[in-house]
């Protein structure tokens, strides 16, 4: 059995600002590191522990340059890191195999009201929308997950999220932790870590324990019609030069992508030359 883990540090509980990256280094770290150990611990006390013999964590956040190899590598023998930017499929980077996804530190999609740090891909994004519906990142990268036939059976993020995911039936079937309460864009009500930390080795557990045959892979097939409102036509006018972008308007571009890996790489191109 071989599991992949999608990190993001904007549903991280004990960060309430992209600035905490660089200002607040020691203790942004420190959070993260507390919820992987929390994370690997629900694993390790698994009765399903001894058939994994995989875990590959993705550092998806940024430049992907947040997770520290030395201390990961000393949480269990097993754990593989992805780690650096640019690359293909970036926050799915390497799922092949694997029988099972978890997403660490998610957040809300751009848009969504009362959400820490929300955005889908890139703060140059105004409003990610596929298919018609308003997407987060949580939701693409389940789209991709789904096209390897494989299920996202946890959430770990803030409850901005977990409103989006569950209460407004977007992914009502995956399992969830709420880390802390999104008050604004930059303010949070964090939980306990305790509490948090019992709840996540828990629903690792509870997870792990279930047939991943059976568990859901998502409802959104391809064709997948993209459309993407940027902050500033400049974005717009950089995006419109990639083969298959239609230019909708000052602010909105369009393409139409067969694949969900496409999807992906699409964003991240997007992404990319909006960041430059």
């Amino acid at each position: 059995m071989k599991i992949y883990i999608s990190f993001d540090m904007e549903g991280i509980a004990g960060v309430d600002k992209f600035s905490d990256e660089f200002k607040q280094r020691t203790r942004y770290l420190a959070a993260i590191d507390a919820h992987f150990q929390a994370l690997i611990k629900g694993i390790q006390e698994s009765p399903q522990n001894d058939a994994i013999t995989a875990i590959t964590v993705a550092d998806s956040h940024g430049e992907g340059k947040n997770l520290d190899y030395l201390a990961l590598s000393a949480l269990d023998p097993r754990i593989e890191l992805i780690s650096g930017y640019p690359r293909r499929e970036y926050m799915m980077t390497g799922l092949s195999d694997h029988d099972l996804v978890i997403f660490l530190g998610y957040h809300a999609g751009g848009g969504q009201h009362m959400a820490n740090m929300d955005h889908s891909y890139s703060t140059d994004f105004h409003r990610v929308t596929i298919n018609g519906i308003k997407c987060s990142e949580a939701m693409i990268n389940t789209f991709y997950a789904r096209e390897k036939d494989i299920p996202v059976g946890l959430v770990i993020g803030d409850k901005g999220l977990y409103n989006q995911l569950i209460l407004e039936g977007y992914m009502p079937y995956v399992e969830y932790v709420i880390t802390k309460e999104s008050l604004a864009h930059d303010a949070v009500l964090h939980r306990n870590f305790q509490v948090v930390e019992t709840e996540i080795r828990s629903k690792v557990r509870e997870v792990l324990a279930k047939d991943f045959a059976e568990m859901p892979r998502g409802d959104l097939p391809p064709p997948y019609n993209l459309t993407i409102e940027m902050n500033s036509t400049l974005h717009a006018d950089k995006a419109e030069m990639i083969p298959g972008i239609i230019r909708l308007d000052g602010y909105r571009i369009n393409a139409s992508l067969d694949t969900a890996r496409d999807l992906l790489n699409m964003l991240m191109a997007l992404e990319a030359i909006c960041r430059s």
